[in-house]
C-alpha cells in the first residue's frame, strides 16, 4: 500500500511538474511581440453614419420618444496581448467608442465604452494597461486583477514630456546667459591663453633639453672620435672602411688560433 501510495504521489508531482512548463512556454511564446505592421494591429469599424467620418447624431424614437444617439466607432485590437510595445495608430475619429480586446490576464473578450479624442494617438501595449496618448490628452484601460476593465482619462502631458521640456528650457537658458554675459568668449580666450603657455612650456623644455645635451656633445668632440665625426663625409668613409678592415683582421686571427694542430 505504501508503495503504490508513493507511486501515485510521484506520478502527481511529475504531472503538475510538466503542466507547469507548459504553462511557463506557453507564456514565454505569448510574451513575445507580433511582428505585424502598425496599421494591422487595430481594426476600425466605422458605422458609416456620418459621410465625413465625424461621430455623427442619430435621432431615434423609443416609446414613442424622440432619443438622440451617438452611433459608437469600434476600435478591434488583434494582437493584444502578445508583448510589450509601442507603435503609431491610424487617425480615429474619436467620440464615443467601443474597444474591444482581449483580457491579458483571463483571455476573456471585453467590450469597454471609451470616449476617445480625435486625433492619431501613440498606443502602448504592456501586461496590464492599454495607453493611448495624443499629446496632452489621453486614454488609458487598465485590466486589474478580479475587477473590470477601468478608464482613465488625461488632460495635460506627461510627466516624462515635462522633464524633457524642462531640461531642454534650462539648456537654452543657460546658453543664453553664457551668450549675453560674454562667458562664451571668457572661454575662448582662456582656451587660447592656455594653449599659448602650453606652448611656451613646450619651448622652454626643448631649451633645457638643449642645455642638458650640451656639455655632452663637447666632451664627445674633444675625442678622436668627435673629431673625425664633425670632419668633412670623405673622412668619414675613410675611418668606416679603416674600422672594416681591422674588423676583418681580428676576425682572421681569431679563426687562425682556434685551427687544431695534427701531431
Amino acid at each position: 500500500m505504501r508503495r503504490g501510495n508513493t507511486y501515485r504521489g510521484l506520478l502527481y508531482l511529475a504531472t503538475m511538474i510538466a503542466v507547469g512548463a507548459a504553462g511557463v512556454s506557453g507564456q514565454a511564446v505569448g510574451a513575445k511581440p507580433a511582428a505585424v505592421p502598425p496599421g494591422q494591429e487595430i481594426e476600425v469599424l466605422d458605422p458609416r453614419v456620418d459621410p465625413t467620418g465625424k461621430p455623427a447624431v442619430v435621432l431615434r424614437e423609443l416609446d414613442g420618444q424622440i432619443c438622440v444617439d451617438i452611433p459608437p466607432t469600434v476600435l478591434v485590437h488583434r494582437y493584444y496581448y502578445t508583448g510589450d510595445r509601442s507603435f503609431q495608430a491610424q487617425l480615429l475619429p474619436g467620440g464615443p467608442t467601443m474597444v474591444v480586446v482581449s483580457h491579458p490576464k483571463t483571455g476573456q473578450r471585453c467590450y469597454i465604452e471609451v470616449q476617445m479624442p480625435p486625433g492619431a494617438p501613440k498606443v502602448t501595449y504592456c501586461g496590464h494597461a492599454i495607453e493611448y496618448d495624443f499629446g496632452r490628452q489621453g486614454v488609458t484601460i487598465l485590466f486589474l486583477p478580479a475587477c473590470r476593465p477601468r478608464v482613465v482619462y488625461r488632460n495635460g502631458t506627461t510627466v516624462a514630456r515635462a522633464a524633457a521640456r524642462v531640461t531642454v528650457a534650462a539648456k537654452n537658458c543657460t546658453t543664453r546667459v553664457a551668450r549675453e554675459s560674454g562667458l562664451c568668449e571668457h572661454a575662448a580666450s582662456l582656451a587660447s591663453g592656455t594653449k599659448a603657455a602650453m606652448g611656451n612650456v613646450a619651448h622652454g623644455a626643448q631649451d633645457l633639453a638643449k642645455q642638458a645635451v650640451a656639455p655632452v656633445q663637447g666632451l664627445l668632440q674633444m675625442t678622436p672620435l668627435g673629431s673625425v665625426l664633425q670632419s668633412d663625409p670623405a673622412a668619414q668613409a675613410q675611418w668606416r672602411r679603416d674600422q672594416a678592415v681591422r674588423k676583418a683582421q681580428k676576425q682572421a686571427a681569431r679563426a687562425e688560433a682556434s685551427i687544431p694542430t695534427v701531431r
